[in-house]
């Protein structure tokens, strides 16, 4: 009886063995060598030759880590980063084994052009589309951000380049570093060049020219104050949803580790991943880092929200800057609420449509939403107020480049009746 009870427990301690190592590679072991169709590939476009290139190197290290407990067959990861040094690469996602996953470079770029130069981004979107072939794509935007504010980039595109505006910049708006102005709208790439200019951004009508219509279902832009109703108006026809902050953020960015599994999926769960990125931050151990804002936007219904604002606009009063709640700091926007700055404006207007009206557009267009209840600047960020999106408080007799600017805008056109004269 002792005998067998000993074997009893011997081939019951070797089942229970096999059975645990069989369950731990069960949701990473990708089966043999997959050779089907695409499903979804993602591009994390990080121009990091900045002060966050160390954040994007531990953004990697948190896909890996992501990554390694996720099933890839079928899906597509791909990094195209520009470094302090050195050229541009772009990676792409590789498993090694069945439980290490790495990024493998597949193909190296000149520093001939910036990566916030629109032929650049254009470039490496059709290498990757040439690449994956995939029937889904995702886009990330990754680096610093002022939403609309513009660079007046040199990239000589329209009429909106720094020469051609000759009204002086506002003095408290923008400062020169050998002659490029620290106004950017995305990204913030830094290299020498003949001139000694070391510093390059895209405007947003820049970066909506370079991004094929229709090829993305959702652009999530990881980068401060690119939740603004001017900048999705832009890219409208760019992705299905929109992901974006109407605040800063602090430089850890979004935690990959946590979001990758919501994004990197044939129907990726946008919700749940901005949920992932809010809770992260607004349960954070460091009280200093519990500040957060995100919002997820369903751009199919954009076009009323802009009818809506059309018809409020028109003989509106625009409301005081003291009225409103504000999402920027230092010299950037300022960008205030969009949700309330509407309603305002559709107050002082008796013959604007409903408040109610406006609310039902606006559940419809915002379909997840969130914020902590102060804003970088310590202030409170009141709930009822907080529609996930900025605006620019925009005046017709502003006259300043900014302004001007901001003339230029398919919002601007689309909703102010002026633009109509």
């Amino acid at each position: 009886m002792k005998v067998l009870k000993i074997h009893l427990i011997f081939y019951s301690f070797i089942i229970i063995t096999l059975l645990s190592v069989a369950g731990c590679g069960k949701n990473n072991d990708d089966p043999k060598p997959y050779d089907g169709p695409i499903k979804r590939a993602v591009l994390l476009y990080a121009v990091a030759s900045n002060n966050l290139f160390s954040n994007l190197l531990s953004d990697k290290d948190e896909i890996l880590e992501a990554a390694k407990n996720m099933n890839l067959n079928g899906l597509s990861m791909l990094v195209y980063q520009v470094a302090p040094t050195g050229n541009p690469q772009l990676f792409e996602l590789k498993r090694v084994n069945p439980e290490y996953c790495e990024f493998v470079q597949i193909k190296e770029y000149t520093r001939e052009l910036y990566s916030t130069d629109p032929e650049r981004i254009s470039e490496v979107i059709e290498d990757v589309r040439t690449i994956c072939n995939a029937e889904k794509y995702g886009l990330i935007l990754w680096s610093h951000g002022t939403g609309i504010d513009p660079s007046f980039s040199t990239h000589g595109v329209g009429e909106k380049t720094l020469s051609n505006f000759s009204a002086p910049l506002e003095s408290g708006n923008s400062v020169f570093v050998s002659n490029h102005p620290l106004l950017y709208s995305f990204g913030s790439d830094k290299d020498l060049d003949k001139d000694g200019r070391y510093y390059d951004e895209t405007d947003i009508d820049e970066l909506a020219n370079a991004i094929p219509d229709g090829m993305f279902d959702f652009i999530w832009f990881d980068a401060c104050y690119m939740s603004g109703i001017e900048t999705m108006y832009q890219l409208r026809h760019k992705c299905d949803y929109f992901v974006g902050y109407p605040t800063e953020v602090y430089n850890p960015g979004m935690p990959y580790d946590l979001t990758i599994p919501y994004l990197l999926k044939d129907v990726p769960d946008l919700k749940g991943a901005a949920e992932a990125f809010f809770n992260y931050y607004a349960n954070n151990a460091s009280s200093s880092y519990r500040v957060a804002t995100v919002a997820v936007s369903d751009i199919s219904c954009i076009e009323s929200v802009a009818d809506y604002c059309k018809s409020a606009y028109t003989d509106a009063s625009i409301p005081s800057a003291n009225e409103l709640q504000k999402y920027s700091r230092s010299s950037f926007g300022p960008f205030y609420d969009f949700g309330q700055y509407t309603r305002l404006m559709a107050q002082s207007n008796p013959n604007a449509p409903s408040v109610e009206e406006f609310e039902a557009v606006m559940d419809n267009f915002v379909i997840y939403k969130a914020a902590t209840d102060k804003d970088f600047n310590f202030n409170p960020i009141n709930p009822e107020n907080y529609s996930g999106i900025s605006c620019y408080r925009f005046s017709e007799t502003d006259m300043t480049d900014k302004a001007r600017y901001y003339r230029t805008l398919d919002w601007y056109k689309r909703v102010y009746p002026q633009a109509e004269q």
